[in-house]
């Protein structure tokens, strides 16, 4: 199997609340393809998903992961498109607080697969 920087992957994931603040600032009415955003095979956590699947199919904490992992970058491409048509504008937006709630599901999610992948000590 690959290995998995799990800490840059919380990491990755934790920025995203401050990408969509900078965004609200900067892209409204801007011309920028948010596809890549929306697609849970772009991000270094689903391509190692999808590069070990095989070893990783029996795992309860990666069926666990999965599906919200794709509703991640499906509602982070939401939010993206809303803040670049001018729907979101502030942080206190409700679409943004459900964002973070599916946010800390996916680094609880991804410690404790980290856990479940560590050899016991």
């Amino acid at each position: 199997m690959q290995d998995f920087d799990f800490d840059n992957a919380l990491t990755m994931h934790r920025a995203w609340k401050m990408k969509f603040h900078i965004a609200l600032g900067r892209v409204q009415g801007e011309d920028f393809d948010t596809r890549p955003l929306g697609d849970p095979t772009q991000c270094e956590l689903g391509r190692w998903l999808t590069a070990n699947a095989a070893e990783l199919r029996d795992s309860p904490a990666v069926a666990n992961l999965l599906p919200v992992h794709e509703e991640f970058h499906r509602q982070s491409k939401s939010i993206a498109d809303a803040i670049r048509e001018g729907h979101i504008l502030h942080m206190s937006d409700s679409a943004i607080g459900a964002y973070l709630e599916l946010s800390s599901r996916i680094e609880a999610l991804l410690l404790t697969l980290k856990q479940e992948l560590q050899p016991a000590a």
